[in-house]
């Protein structure tokens, strides 16, 4: 019997005796004041009062059992909740941190509620996710444009030099002009190392067009030409296999293609000097018009000094006498103004109403002052064609026309027409 029992009976018989006590010393009063009718009263009373004892007594014990079995249960409680302090204790924690388990518990609810919410805010960006991907998004590439991605192109006038060294003061290799494409090797801040044809170089940085930006200004400043594929290729008037042959092609020849054209399937608009004209596109591939650098050793090569003995009309190749006009007319305007220039002595060379040659529209007697103040004569005795001039040349010979076709140019003086620069073209 544990302590707790015995103390608890010992307290009960306590009180059984004192009441017992007090009773008799109460009966023995009674008993003598009483009269003799009382004592059976008295007798049953005293049954009574032990019974009601009895009671009592009954009603301590089973308290006592009850208070018993409670402080059993608390023993029980502590014997269970005394392994996880002594885990805690072997893993380190200090009495302080087991008794707050409830900032522990809070800390993790917090962090747990923290993750509730980021996974809220997570599930909401996954959810904008794929409108944010749409927008930036790209359109893809073709692949003409993907070829682009490490060409540059140059966006001057008339030309960019192309030196040995990335310095302002190295020697110049050769030149860039407004239709050649280089291919970079290197790309820098301030100087990007390129190659094109035969010149490979360092060029300025800030005066390059890169990439998708190259492809888009080759499309403008660069025309489009047929190369023909085939020997015999017939350049009828009409899209019809029926139609009047302007001209015969053979494998290699290129032809303006003319992108005002009406387009028709199978067919491919091009422009010849014997007017505008169709071609089976099956046997042409369309491409653009572009160029390569040119060396220094090549720009020299086309510089030579002709001994012309004072006479006007010298041996000159077309492209050279062309160059030499244009020279003369607008060696100070933008590569365009240069091109229109040649093109309206190209344009004169188709026309019926002048000659059809090169050097007999030039010299056809008071169209071009040049050469009647002997400035021509001067340009082709020195040699002294600058290389976008002869680039000019080259691209109005192949059928570039900024000017659609005129005739005539002078200086601006307010006169109707399509200005190019400091000329009116008409």
């Amino acid at each position: 019997m544990s302590w707790n029992k015995k103390f608890t009976q010992a307290v009960l018989l306590f009180i059984c005796t004192l009441t017992l006590t007090g009773g008799a010393l109460v009966w023995e009063d009674t008993k003598a004041e009483a009269p003799s009718e009382l004592t059976e009263v008295s007798i049953n009373g005293k049954a009574g009062i032990i019974a009601s004892l009895e009671e009592t007594e009954n009603s301590a014990l089973d308290l006592a059992q009850m208070r018993t079995a409670s402080i059993e249960r608390a023993r029980t409680e502590l014997v269970t909740v005394a392994p996880k302090q002594e885990a805690q204790a072997a893993n380190g924690e200090s009495e302080e941190t087991a008794v707050g388990g409830t900032d522990v518990e809070n800390t993790k609810q917090s962090e747990a509620d923290t993750e509730d919410k980021e996974s809220a805010e997570n599930k909401e960006d996954a959810e904008e996710a794929p409108e944010t991907s749409e927008a930036a998004e790209e359109k893809p590439l073709t692949e003409t444009e993907k070829k682009w991605q490490n060409k540059v192109m140059a966006d001057v006038d008339d030309s960019l030099s192309i030196r040995a060294k990335g310095k302002a003061d190295a020697k110049i290799v050769g030149k860039l002009y407004p239709t050649s494409v280089a291919t970079v090797v290197k790309k820098g801040k301030g100087w990007t190392k390129i190659e094109s044809g035969s010149v490979k170089g360092y060029v300025k940085s800030k005066y390059l067009l890169y990439g998708q930006d190259a492809y888009e200004n080759a499309q403008k400043v660069c025309k489009r030409y047929a190369h023909v594929k085939t020997d015999g290729l017939r350049v009828r008037n009409k899209a019809d296999e029926d139609a009047k042959v302007l001209m015969v092609a053979d494998k290699g020849d290129k032809l303006l293609y003319n992108v005002k054209a009406r387009k028709i399937d199978d067919w491919v608009a091009v422009k010849v000097k014997a007017g505008k004209g169709y071609v089976a596109a099956d046997f042409v591939e369309v491409k653009l018009g572009t160029t390569k650098a040119v060396s220094i050793e090549e720009i020299n090569a086309q510089k030579t000094t002709l001994k012309s003995e004072g006479t006007l009309r010298v041996p000159e190749s077309d492209s050279t006498l062309l160059a030499a006009i244009i020279q003369c007319e607008a060696g100070s305007e933008s590569y365009t103004g240069k091109v229109a220039v040649g093109a309206v002595v190209m344009n004169r060379v188709r026309s019926s109403r002048f000659p059809n040659t090169i050097s007999g529209v030039i010299y056809q007697r008071g169209q071009f002052s040049p050469v009647g103040n002997g400035a021509l004569a001067r340009v082709l005795a020195s040699g002294n064609i600058s290389s976008a001039c002869r680039q000019a040349a080259a691209d109005a010979l192949a059928g570039s026309d900024p000017t659609g076709g005129k005739l005539f140019f002078h200086r601006v003086n307010g006169r109707s027409g399509l200005i190019i620069g400091n000329h009116v073209f008409y």
